[in-house]
């Protein structure tokens, strides 16, 4: 048994230094750190993207050409042309003559290479020009008893300039040498798991990925490549289920929750609580009344009512005289949870603290006191909630809203300000299954995928940028009758590569077009007050159109805002476009979207969009996403935390996963500290994969 704390040194030469490798030398390191090649060992992780199969020929044919060929050849004489023509070596095989090409090679090199008279294993792809049969810049070119050395089946891996094929080839075989004898017996998969699906050992897996035997083995399908999968997955589920472990190790003295105030609140409410919003009260109720710490995501589509449910969720903790806090992404929301959550608990003897944007600075210290006496129980506030003069004498639960919008760094600052505290993260982005179990699989999730009784659909089209005019005629009517609508463009400042219309030149034509028109823009690089002003002054009624970015995205409630226009809505993802469509609808009027789209559109950009039209499911619409545009790309730059797979593809391998999930939440739950035989192997697969970090959870517990 290996005991594993820190790298073995038997794995030191896969995460070395790359210049060890024979050929490569500081400008290949360069230019292979391009492609996400820094050490050995990525060599092996690069899973081949193609197939190379080359077929042994006595002599070449018609029925050849297009084919990698295999075959002896004898020298027959030199064709050299000057400078800027390919030289050419005739030769002679067992049914007749060919040509093998060259462009810009040196004389000298080819004499010396291709003596006359001399015979060679030549391979390459074999093709006809004027009549005579070719091979341009042959693959390889082997004494006879070099023949060995030319695969059969050769893979093919994805490039970047200055790194040939044949390079990259020969150290994926230097990186294979360099695997240790120390892990020829060693496997953290269960028996039944290999058994079942018949998988080899990682070492035989990794050399039948690079090097196939033939071409099933390269099938997404094939044993090797899902074992390899699955150790990717398994180690990425087992460093989320040691920071689970990690997390819900402290048992926690609780006050039986008496729900009275939550049952108040519901009382008071002008419509019915759907039946998933019922669910998830009832599940974040049963994790609240149990000993060990709640770390629970909770996802619905927009205007589901996810608020609604960390409100009664929060009155469960304040009628125990725990505090609770709501942290949000801006100003804005914050105001409007505070005002909404006052009128719910009106009566109920709760005192509800506001945090955020400029305060006079002795209401900010009354505040500040308040929250540090325990008076204020719930505190709902934007970043100013982690900051070091915030100090609460109870905090028992966190709730944040659109988590990805703050950072890690944020968000656990927020967590030290109580003892093991609860914590219920909120995402109006419905996640797909795949993502789910891939990056918030330390989370128990709670969905909400019904809309209120009284949400009504909202009315989408999909337009050319060509047929505006009508469109801006049928938005004057509207604001002349008292309607509001968003605008959403892409850009701030125009890009003349782009076809992109900004901000700026689209409030410059909205107020050509009818001056009588009061419209105000509102984009990121506003500060945090000149984005409240605009906002309020849209929620007052003041402004009939608001120009806008993405910023909108996540908005505070304007019933009166009906209509939502975004130009160039296929530079959008479809997760992004349905949470600004969500912005309209709030209130009784009937709403509408009107996806405009630039004249180059091509088909893909098209189904994309018609997607959104014909669909109003959050969650439907995100499967679609994360299959069009892939895990990585799903949740934009902001949620970047996506992890990402080297050897597994979250499209593909959604059963493995799930698999992976099982495996390591088991293997924690009984192993917590990973130790033995079956703990020290699950460690060498974390060395492996490069999730070591992991293993300071299990020490600093």
């Amino acid at each position: 048994m290996i005991k594993l704390t820190n790298r073995p040194e038997f794995l030191f030469s896969l995460f070395g230094n790359l210049a060890k490798l024979e050929g490569i030398g500081p400008k290949t390191t360069m230019h292979l750190g391009k492609i996400g090649i820094l050490k050995p060992i990525d060599f092996l992780y690069s899973k081949p993207t193609g197939l190379k199969v080359r077929k042994f020929v006595k002599g070449v044919a018609e029925g050849n050409v297009d084919e990698n060929v295999i075959v002896k050849a004898t020298i027959v004489k030199h064709v050299f042309r000057k400078f800027g023509h390919p030289s050419y070596i005739e030769v002679r095989d067992d049914i007749g003559k060919f040509n093998l090409v060259f462009f810009n090679a040196k004389r000298d090199w080819l004499v010396l290479n291709f003596p006359i008279d001399a015979e060679r294993i030549i391979s390459g792809k074999l093709e006809r020009f004027s009549n005579e049969f070719q091979i341009i810049h042959p693959d390889y070119v082997q004494k006879l008893d070099e023949i060995n050395e030319i695969p059969k089946i050769e893979t093919l891996y994805s490039l970047t300039k200055g790194i040939s094929q044949k390079l990259f080839f020969k150290s994926v075989g230097k990186a294979l040498a360099l695997l240790p004898k120390e892990i020829n017996n060693v496997e953290w998969i269960n028996d039944n798991r290999l058994s079942t699906n018949g998988w080899v050992s990682f070492k035989e897996s990794l050399n039948r990925l690079h090097n196939p035997l033939n071409v099933d083995d390269f099938s997404v399908s094939s044993p090797f490549c899902l074992r390899l999968a699955y150790d990717d997955l398994f180690s990425h589920q087992i460093s989320l289920a040691l920071s689970r472990n990690k997390v819900r190790q402290a048992n926690k003295n609780r006050k039986p929750i008496i729900g009275k105030l939550s049952q108040l609140l519901i009382q008071k409410l002008p419509f019915k609580l759907t039946e998933a919003q019922v669910n998830c009260i009832k599940e974040i109720k049963t994790d609240l009344s149990n000993t060990k710490r709640m770390f629970r995501l909770l996802q619905g589509d927009v205007g589901s009512g996810k608020t609604l449910v960390a409100f009664i969720s929060m009155l469960f903790l304040a009628e125990n005289t725990g505090q609770c806090a709501l942290m949000v992404p801006t100003d804005l929301l914050a105001q409007q949870h505070y005002s909404n959550l006052l009128r719910y608990i009106k009566g109920m003897g709760i005192e509800v603290t506001i945090l955020s944007g400029k305060v006079k600075p002795k209401i900010r210290r009354e505040k500040l006191e308040r929250i540090k006496d325990g008076t204020s129980q719930i505190v709902i506030g934007t970043h100013a909630l982690f900051q070091k003069e915030v100090q609460f004498k109870n905090l028992q639960f966190a709730v944040i809203d659109e988590q990805h919008r703050f950072g890690v760094k944020q968000r656990f600052d927020l967590i030290q300000k109580g003892d093991s505290i609860d914590i219920l993260v909120m995402t109006a982005t419905p996640i797909p299954r795949t993502l789910q179990l891939s990056n918030y699989g330390d989370l128990d999730v709670s969905i909400i995928d019904e809309k209120p009784f009284n949400r009504k659909r909202i009315d989408t089209a999909v337009i050319s940028e060509t047929k505006i005019e009508p469109l801006l005629k049928r938005l004057r009517l509207a604001c002349k009758r008292g309607r509001q609508a968003y605008w959403v463009c892409p850009l701030i400042e125009e890009d003349e590569n782009s076809e992109l219309v900004a901000l700026e030149r689209r409030f410059l034509a909205l107020k050509k077009y009818d001056s009588s028109l009061t419209v105000k823009i509102i984009h990121g690089k506003m500060s945090e007050e000149e984005k409240n002003e605009s906002m309020q002054s849209f929620a007052a009624g003041e402004v009939q159109v608001l120009l806008a970015t993405t910023v909108i995205e996540v908005g505070i409630d304007v019933p009166n805002a009906s209509i939502m226009i975004i130009e160039g809505a296929e530079r959008f993802g479809l997760a992004q476009l349905h949470q600004l469509r969500g912005r309209v609808g709030r209130g009784d009027l009937a709403s509408s979207c009107t996806l405009i789209y630039s004249r180059n559109l091509s088909s893909s950009g098209r189904e994309r969009l018609e997607i959104l039209r014909n669909n109003d499911n959050g969650f439907h619409i995100a499967e679609e996403d994360l299959k069009m545009r892939g895990g990585g790309d799903l949740l934009g730059s902001q949620q970047s935390g996506v992890p990402k797979f080297r050897l597994a593809d979250l499209d593909l391998h959604l059963d493995i996963l799930t698999w992976a999930q099982e495996d390591a939440r088991r293997v924690v739950t009984d192993n917590p500290e990973l130790k033995g035989i079956e703990g020290s192997n699950i460690r060498l697969l974390l060395f492996l994969m490069g999730r070591e970090e992991s293993l300071s959870l299990i020490r600093a517990s």
